[in-house]
């Protein structure tokens, strides 16, 4: 029985994320905001059989995420799966930009996904499975003026993704990230092609299936990759006579 944390595991995606972890036999550790308050969640649990526990987890509170990944010291996760974002936020038209909510969007969908894999390294560095999973959108560079917060911090996540997937394979730890289709959630109005569950699964899938060889790659949710980053792959920069380190 693989263990897996689950965050934003409340509703949504993250909910039928958690149900088809339980159903496929695994136990899971899924985070919230506020598990009180979290009534499907709670139902879940209590029907578990103990496989299924809830922890209090605000992602943009990175104190918060250092407690829960002390808590859970010597405790092995085969698969972290980042699922909790700020989605879509109000268009506001050019000129009228709000940046605290932009900030907002940077620290939860963009620096949260690093502030876990730092603190879960050791986590999963000391499972079977040794994965770190992204939910992460292709929306991000889709050639549309409007909600710049939620299209820039979901690009730079999947850089995010890219770094860790570079820094953590000499430990044999995998990072991937998928765009889990157009699900029918809250924050897509409840209109989407597929429904919360029938994403999982799909997901699920493509999580079963990975090796180290997929570290660094943007799925989607039929298995197939997209680019995760825009590379430039020039020698050296323009005007410079030797390769610069990190160019």
């Amino acid at each position: 029985m693989s263990t897996v944390l689950i965050t934003g595991a409340n509703r949504g995606l993250g909910l039928g994320l958690t149900r088809k972890a339980l159903a496929l036999g695994h136990r899971v550790l899924a985070t919230a905001r506020d598990p009180d308050k979290a009534s499907d969640l709670q139902a879940l649990a209590g029907s578990s059989a103990g496989k299924l526990s809830l922890h209090r987890l605000d992602l943009g509170d990175f104190a918060a995420i250092d407690g829960i990944a002390a808590s859970l010291a010597g405790t092995p996760i085969d698969v972290l799966l980042s699922n909790g974002a700020v989605t879509w936020a109000r268009a506001n038209p050019f000129g009228e930009t709000d940046y605290e909510s932009w900030a907002e969007h940077f620290r939860v969908n963009s620096m949260a996904p690093m502030r876990l894999a730092e603190r879960f390294a050791d986590h999963v560095a000391a499972s079977q499975r040794k994965t770190m999973f992204f939910i992460a959108s292709r929306v991000g560079p889709t050639p549309a003026f409007g909600h710049i917060e939620s299209r820039s911090s979901k690009s730079a996540q999947t850089q995010v993704v890219y770094q860790c997937a570079l820094a953590l394979r000499p430990r044999g730890i995998i990072c991937a990230c998928a765009h889990p289709g157009w699900v029918a959630t809250r924050a897509t109005g409840n209109t989407g092609a597929l429904t919360a569950d029938e994403s999982a699964g799909l997901l699920w899938g493509v999580i079963d299936r990975l090796t180290l060889a997929d570290t660094g790659k943007f799925f989607e949710p039929d298995g197939s990759t997209l680019p995760i980053v825009t590379q430039q792959t020039a020698a050296k920069p323009y005007g410079m006579t030797q390769p610069a380190s990190g160019s």
